[in-house]
């Protein structure tokens, strides 16, 4: 190579890990649910029904708690992969914990 020329680094995407594309899908499929119950809420509300909608907010608001479940075993998962023991702290202590620089992903992808 010439001295003039200095060596690219080509960042290569990688598919994020199954866990965490889980989380991202799921995001997306909160947020239809929410807009869609709203969206629901409003026309029933328009066309003058007079009922209760409680099965509306169970259909927003039972979504986004099994979010908070998912989200909590995943940091769970995050903690103990990251201590002594885990499989990331011993896979970073097998490399003298130097950073590997083909994966630059930050902590949530």
């Amino acid at each position: 190579m010439a001295a003039h020329m200095k060596e690219q680094t080509v960042k290569v995407k990688t598919r994020p890990d199954y866990s965490k594309q889980l989380i991202t899908d799921i995001r997306w499929l909160l947020w239809a649910v929410t807009i869609g119950g709203l969206l629901l809420a409003a026309y029933c509300i328009h066309n003058g029904y007079v009922g209760s909608l409680p099965w509306l907010s169970a259909m927003v608001g039972l979504p986004w708690t099994a979010h908070g479940v998912v989200c909590s075993f995943y940091l769970n998962m995050a903690k103990s992969d990251h201590k002594e023991g885990g499989i990331t702290f011993e896979s970073a202590k097998a490399n003298s914990f130097v950073a590997d620089e083909t994966n630059t992903e930050g902590p949530m992808g």
